[in-house]
């Protein structure tokens, strides 16, 4: 049994760890709700001859506060893809959002492929941080 003990406290942690992340503030204020975030890429991969390509996304996030809020950075990631990904990117911005508002953020990332025609459907994770209130918080996507 001991020797399974750090694998079984290696996957308990990994199960806390799903769900929307906070950053080091402490977590989103309890007065501003959660922003609406859309990830989406912008038209489609091509690859041609080659085994990596650009790929274009926009993030719109609204702000549904009564407050401001500050998007300060995007990390994109595609974990558990095999036909093809992208490489992971962040990207910081300064960018205040006023209550109501939407503000749509363009990111190019790199997409790469080891495969000639992948058919798999692209599932993309973001991580996008905020600032409100003098507290920082993070909240995940998943498309």
């Amino acid at each position: 049994m001991r020797r399974f003990a750090p694998a079984l406290l290696f996957l308990f942690t990994l199960g806390c760890a799903s769900g929307t992340a906070t950053g080091s503030g402490g977590g989103r204020p309890a007065n501003v709700p959660a922003p609406e975030i859309r990830v989406d890429p912008v038209g489609s991969v091509f690859f041609g001859s080659g085994s990596d390509a650009p790929l274009a996304f926009e993030i719109s996030v609204t702000n549904r506060a009564t407050v401001p809020i500050q998007l300060q950075e995007v990390e994109l990631s595609t974990p558990g893809m095999v036909q093809w990904g992208i490489r992971p990117i962040r990207r910081v911005y300064n960018q205040t959002i006023a209550p109501g508002d939407t503000y749509t953020a363009s990111l190019v990332a790199t997409a790469i492929t080891r495969q000639r025609d992948p058919s798999e459907p692209l599932t993309v994770r973001a991580f996008v941080g905020f600032e409100a209130e003098g507290k920082r918080f993070r909240e995940l996507v998943r498309r």
